[in-house]
């Protein structure tokens, strides 16, 4: 949910300095998809289906390829670099991701949803909005240097936060080639793009660290993949080249879409920290660390889904809306085989929680384990959220997003203190998970007033979910039972013990939706696709 509340922010990643993340690549296909009278159904190779499930698969393979390079960036520059640079650069990615979301208008969600999305006059007007809020955006943070630095009694940030600022100036020059290709689902090339970008961000930090170890390093080699990523958008992408234009009637509609996606991502951002601001005030610091890594592990999931959704779904339901197309067909089509792959997962959080953290972790975070298990509740509510949230978006109706947002940052703010009033930290956690369920309800109203009436699917696949994750909590734990005495012979027994749980766990509800799985593919292959747009 948060996900498609950030749409338009794409510099809010914490993992990098860039203000405009790449997500797209590519040229326009043609969507050509006919059913055979009898027995299953072909589709062409350009089909609007085929498209998506091939951004599908890229967006996969770029976040899994892109982590392993964060992972493996991070393991190198802790050791070329101390400390205290890694926290100037956390406080100075944090204030950059405020700026940005601050100013965010939306621009690519706008090129991806609206009808003229391959106009040039709309794409130029885009392009013209961008590089002038890319100017502003470092002039705000050449300002702000100077009290930033005085505030945090950090003088480094004097010089380091307008240097890192130039980033806004260069990325607001890139090509609005990336958003008509995320627009067409075609992410081949824009994945390359991006991983390669991720490449020279390491190699110039590394570069810089080897010669001058000091935090100039690690502002010095995102500089450069944002210039490499905008001299790529150009290179690499066919489509309209940009130029300065101003068409009145175009940034009405750019500005007017925008100003939902400010909120949302203003909203999104909130109801994304929301929880450990509550926490961090209520309970101990040793207990807010605990949570903190069980959230880690219970919300990588929704991550996957929610950038496939954003990435793959959304474009794909954009042009099924914009072809007037049967818009509710093609989001149960486009959703349904991730929400399977979204449910098994969940499900092996919900039993397999404190198995998988006896196995990654030593005694102090045992108690993680029983708030995976809760927060995975909370995971899947998010999915189904983040779907809806994707709909509403295709549908041109960011303003339901902005509402459920609202919804959850004021179901935190009462629930998680109430919880942890009359229950303690764990009636906190529930509390948590309740306020997501807020926040989807506000969604499943909205779209099902708009004919998305899906909510009876959503309930039997979480049915499902508590009656797989129960039989296989029993499973692993008279595996446990059977196992205690060799687990308690050491440390490496008990980790694979636990490992062995972990594999049974995923057995077990793996036997439920992978047949599940299977049914829906060979029941799709045998229908016309209501993805055409």
């Amino acid at each position: 949910m948060q996900e498609v509340a950030k749409r338009g922010a794409s510099s809010a990643d914490a993992d990098t300095l860039s203000p405009a993340r790449v997500e797209a690549a590519g040229a326009p296909a043609a969507v050509a998809d006919e059913a055979e009278p009898s027995g299953e159904i072909d589709d062409a190779p350009n089909s609007l289906r085929r498209r998506m499930s091939r951004a599908s698969m890229w967006s996969l393979a770029g976040y899994g390829i892109g982590q392993m390079l964060r992972l493996a960036g991070n393991l190198v520059l802790w050791r070329l670099l101390y400390p205290e640079a890694f926290g100037l650069m956390a406080l100075i990615n944090v204030l950059m991701q405020g700026m940005a979301m601050f100013s965010d208008v939306g621009i690519g969600p706008s090129i991806i949803q609206n009808r003229r999305g391959e106009d040039p006059d709309y794409l130029n007007t885009a392009w013209t909005i961008q590089v002038v809020r890319g100017t502003l955006l470092f002039i705000v943070g050449a300002l702000l240097a100077a009290p930033v630095a005085d505030f945090y009694d950090a003088p480094e940030l004097r010089y380091l936060f307008p240097l890192a600022s130039i980033g806004f100036v260069i990325d607001g020059f890139t090509s609005t080639r990336l958003f008509t290709a995320e627009r067409n689902m075609a992410l081949g090339r824009l994945t390359a793009i991006d991983l390669l970008s991720q490449v020279v961000a390491l190699v110039g930090t590394v570069g810089w660290a080897l010669v001058q170890p000091s935090p100039v390093a690690l502002v010095f080699g995102p500089l450069v993949a944002n210039v490499f990523g905008t001299a790529m958008s150009f290179l690499m992408l066919p489509g309209v080249r940009n130029r300065l234009r101003w068409d009145r009637e175009c940034a009405r509609t750019l500005l007017t879409f925008g100003r939902w996606v400010f909120l949302s991502t203003l909203l999104g951002f909130a109801a994304s920290q929301a929880d450990r601001l509550v926490f961090g005030k209520l309970v101990p610091m040793e207990l807010l660390g605990v949570y903190n890594i069980a959230l880690v592990w219970a919300s990588m999931p929704n991550m996957v889904l929610e950038r496939i959704f954003r990435t793959a779904m959304f474009p794909a339901l954009s042009k099924v809306h914009n072809a007037d197309g049967d818009l509710v067909a093609a989001f149960r089509e486009a959703r349904e085989p991730w929400l399977l792959f979204g449910a098994w997962v969940a499900a092996c959080l919900l039993a397999g929680g404190p198995f998988l953290i006896r196995l990654m972790y030593d005694a102090r975070a045992l108690d993680a384990g029983w708030i995976v298990q809760l927060l995975a509740v909370g995971t899947w509510v998010a999915a189904l959220s983040s779907s809806r949230g994707n709909a509403a978006l295709a549908r041109g109706a960011p303003g339901w997003i902005a509402a459920a947002s609202a919804a959850k940052v004021v179901a935190l703010a009462v629930l998680i203190p109430t919880g942890v009033s009359m229950y303690g930290f764990p009636g906190g956690v529930a509390g948590f998970v309740l306020a997501e369920t807020v926040s989807y309800s506000v969604l499943l109203f909205s779209m099902t007033q708009r004919g998305l009436r899906e909510f009876p699917r959503e309930l039997v696949l979480t049915a499902l979910i508590g009656a797989s994750a129960f039989v296989a909590y029993q499973a692993a734990s008279k595996l446990g039972s059977a196992l205690a005495t060799y687990a308690a012979s050491g440390n490496v027994a008990a980790r694979i013990s636990a490992f062995a749980q972990c594999a049974l766990v995923a057995l077990v509800t793996g036997a439920l939706f992978g047949p599940l799985f299977l049914l829906h593919r060979a029941h799709q292959k045998r229908r016309p696709s209501a993805l055409r747009g």
